[in-house]
């Protein structure tokens, strides 16, 4: 896993620009001025190729202007978001067909795609990765003011990260509740690079991620990545996570490495390096996964220690998070659904009776199975107050949406 020095390229000049709004608080929250972007308006459609800011956008409930993603934002709870091709390489035609307005990049775009998006008068954002909560913080508020403006999205942007870093926190305090003792335990991550054995060291966001399941990571005061065998055996960590089966089987395959207790105790578990590097919902996630691994007393009850210590293929578990779909409430299945202006169908009229329940419909007896002038105006206006693009068709999107718990009621 190679790593990623951060900082947005956007956000160099961030810090002062954010101060300088103070001065002038009866501005209007766009054109937004980064670096040497100036964003005219709010924008409505968002493609993301970024995995990281993916999950930063997602955390900050800025996915629903999400029309497009890369294969690698493989995020579960971003795959009804259609793919636009590769991160590096994406299909610039999928990505004006998206009509998006702006483009959330890493540092590798192909150049030549990035100028030809530029023609097309779509704005690229490129990213790149915060390795210290200052930078974190940096982030979350230059991605808000961007989608949200330089007042109302830095203010979410703000309450986005603190929210992020109180769930970390409150993961940390279990853990130092739960030991009640002065005694930590010793952890690293290992990871190969160049076909060689590489260890997190400080300084970065894996190491930050680390610290907040309570543990020392044995790598804190080594600045060389490259792992030294003699040293690492004897830290002798009480717990080994690994980026992957290659990683895990150098270690079992060196005579010194195969002697640590972590080794013969069964203590690794495999944690990818998407889940060390995304810092949304994902952190959560990867931090929940090795502290109840570490601390199986902590494994929330609504899932099993295997589950929460499961590791193949470097998926996170998913066990802890709550569905808030209520489509079996009006036995609807809405995997791959779309409706439109004029169909006519049972599903039609499961979705006029949810609109009703929301408030978009007004008369029960609008609710036919046709999907009329009443339905498609309903829907817009579902779709104008739940942030996606009103189209007045009901694709899978905002069915998804409107099925939801959470789906803003008109009121």
């Amino acid at each position: 896993m190679k790593k990623r020095i951060v900082s947005l390229t956007v956000a160099v000049a961030f810090m002062l620009s954010f101060a300088l709004t103070f001065s002038g608080c009866e501005e209007s929250d766009y054109p937004v001025d980064i670096a040497n972007i100036t964003i005219e308006s709010q924008p409505e459609n968002i493609v993301v190729l970024d995995p990281s800011a993916a999950d930063i956008i997602s955390y900050m409930e800025y996915d629903v202007k999400m029309e497009g993603r890369s294969e690698e934002v493989d995020q579960e709870w971003l795959s009804i978001v259609p793919t636009v091709g590769s991160e590096n390489n994406p299909d610039v035609d999928k990505i004006v067909d998206c009509e998006a307005d702006i483009v959330f990049a890493g540092e590798n775009l192909d150049k030549s795609v990035e100028e030809e998006l530029k023609s097309k008068n779509i704005t690229v954002v490129k990213m790149s990765q915060a390795d210290t909560v200052t930078q974190l913080e940096t982030n979350y508020m230059t991605i808000g003011k961007i989608l949200g403006g330089k007042f109302k999205g830095a203010a979410q942007g703000e309450e986005a990260y603190e929210k992020l870093t109180d769930e970390m926190e409150q993961i940390k305090t279990a853990v130092q509740t739960e030991i009640k003792s002065d005694v930590l335990f010793t952890v690293c991550y290992l990871y190969i690079e160049n076909n060689k054995l590489k260890l997190m060291t400080s300084g970065t966001y894996g190491d930050l991620l680390l610290s907040y399941t309570g543990a020392v990571n044995t790598a804190v005061n080594i600045d060389e990545s490259s792992v030294d065998v003699n040293t690492l055996k004897i830290a002798n960590p009480n717990f080994i996570f690994y980026a992957d089966e290659a990683t895990l089987n150098a270690v079992k395959g060196d005579s010194l490495l195969s002697t640590l207790d972590a080794v013969k105790n069964g203590n690794t578990l495999m944690i990818s390096e998407k889940e060390m590097t995304r810092q949304g919902l994902t952190a959560v996630k990867t931090l929940e996964k090795m502290v109840g691994f570490m601390y199986p007393s902590l494994v929330k009850s609504d899932s099993t220690p295997d589950e929460a210590q499961q590791s193949a293929g470097g998926e996170i578990s998913d066990n802890n998070s709550k569905d808030t779909s209520v489509a079996k409430d009006y036995d609807i299945n809405l995997e791959g659904l779309s409706l439109k202006y004029e169909d006519e169908n049972d599903n039609v009229k499961k979705m006029q009776q949810r609109l009703y329940d929301l408030g978009y419909v007004d008369d029960k007896e609008n609710i036919t199975g046709y999907y009329g002038d009443i339905s498609k105006s309903a829907v817009e206006s579902f779709q104008s107050k739940n942030g996606i693009k009103k189209t007045g068709n009901a694709d899978n999107k905002t069915l998804i949406k409107m099925f939801d718990s959470g789906a803003v009621k008109n009121k």
